[in-house]
């Protein structure tokens, strides 16, 4: 009798045993992918996950991915695959529940998260993450034809849409920058000193090969200089991400700068508009700055070399020590540009690294047409002509800049 006790007693454990283990293997898992770098993912770290966490705690199993370990970006990629979606334009903070990628905290995490992890449970979706195939799952299971045209419908149609959103989003990023560079390159900071450039070699006789050899030196340090100022506070900001609240702080600082920029471009718009008078405007080098880069341009291009390496070497020289001058005013466009652009890093490093190039390759597009002008036998006093006639027109071009950048930043903050 008691042999018998003690076999149905071993029975019912088992039996016990194994309904908790199909209940715990029945639990829906949420993949969640961060990364240290991102501030947005500290955010939702310090601000919401532990407290989703707990709210569904005996229903869903958490599985918490770093995307800057080893190994964990080729698991990130595979499932931004699975679900439709290119890696090359996913970013983090990305929740992945059932049959629904979130991404972005907190649009889309916050607002959709709760709703998103009960629509999964009560349809009993399962999360595919890792190097799961979700095509292959589908086939395996035998689905119907019409199960497997809701399973699409549900989780395939939803992520194009959000991959042509990105996309589109992507694309304004990419003019911007191109806009931005552009118009920085003639902004009246930019421009005079290219006039006064120009002005230099004719009034010191240089001929069209000097020209060209000391121009094109010149436009390379240009390029160079301002390649080294965006990479070094980049990879500042850039190595600062992990810190949320000097993240947080740099953000409000340049959107705070922007807009002061914004409004200052607008003054000097109507200011000059109404007076025609460029010395009043307030963003432009100040008077000190522009006599330190004529003597500077005076110093090392006075005396034309015999030696074509020291005299393209002696252009160098300007370019970087006058490119440090200038930045002091150029700044005012490059500083919110590169908040932008560090924004991209977030989705794809390299992206980011060929805006920031492309960015400088825009700058000095108008230097490189007015020296070729130049060449041609153009004279410096158009180009001056040029300037102060669409001073206001530069002005307002600027204006327009500053407000896109603001736009662009505050709906990334």
């Amino acid at each position: 009798m008691l042999k018998k006790l003690f076999l149905l007693l071993i029975l019912a454990l088992g039996f016990l045993n194994i309904k908790a283990y199909a209940a715990a293997e029945q639990k829906l898992e949420v993949a969640i992918f961060t990364a240290p770098w991102c501030g947005h993912c500290q955010r939702l770290k310090k601000e919401y996950l532990d407290d989703f966490k707990k709210q569904f705690k005996n229903e869903v199993k958490f599985v918490d991915y770093d995307i800057s370990k080893a190994g964990t970006n080729i698991i990130f990629n595979d499932t931004m695959k699975e679900y439709g979606i290119n890696p090359q334009k996913a970013g983090v903070p990305t929740m992945i529940i059932g049959k629904t990628v979130l991404t972005g905290y907190p649009d889309e995490i916050r607002t959709k998260g709760p709703q998103t992890v009960l629509k999964a449970l009560a349809n009993k979706e399962i999360t595919y993450h890792g190097t799961k195939n979700y095509i292959a799952e589908c086939k395996a299971n035998e689905l119907k034809k019409q199960e497997k045209e809701t399973c699409q419908e549900q989780e395939l149609s939803p992520e194009v849409s959000k991959s042509e959103t990105l996309n589109m989003f992507n694309q304004i990023t990419f003019w911007a920058i191109i806009s931005a560079g552009l118009i920085d390159g003639i902004n009246p900071c930019a421009f005079a000193v290219i006039v006064f450039f120009v002005s230099f070699l004719a009034v010191y006789k240089y001929n069209r090969k000097e020209i060209i050899l000391v121009g094109s030196a010149y436009c390379l340090a240009v390029f160079l200089a301002y390649i080294a100022i965006g990479l070094g506070l980049f990879n500042f900001l850039y190595a600062m991400k992990s810190f949320y609240y000097v993240m947080i702080a740099f953000k409000w600082i340049t959107i705070g700068l922007c807009a002061l920029f914004l409004i200052l471009s607008l003054y000097d718009f109507i200011i000059y508009q109404k007076t025609k008078d460029h010395n009043k405007i307030v963003l432009q080098l100040s008077k000190n700055n522009k006599e330190y880069i004529h003597k500077v341009m005076r110093f090392f291009l006075r005396d034309k070399q015999k030696s074509t390496f020291r005299l393209v070497c002696a252009a160098l020289a300007v370019g970087f020590v006058v490119s440090l001058i200038e930045a002091v005013c150029t700044g005012q466009v490059y500083l919110p540009t590169i908040a932008l652009i560090l924004k991209e890093a977030d989705a794809n490093f390299i992206r980011a690294m060929a805006y920031l190039i492309i960015y400088n390759l825009m700058f000095i597009v108008p230097l490189v047409i007015i020296l070729c002008l130049s060449v041609m036998g153009y004279e410096s006093k158009g180009f001056n002509n040029f300037l102060k006639n669409h001073l206001g027109l530069t002005k307002l071009a600027l204006c327009l800049l500053f407000l896109g950048l603001l736009i662009l930043l505050l709906t990334n903050m």
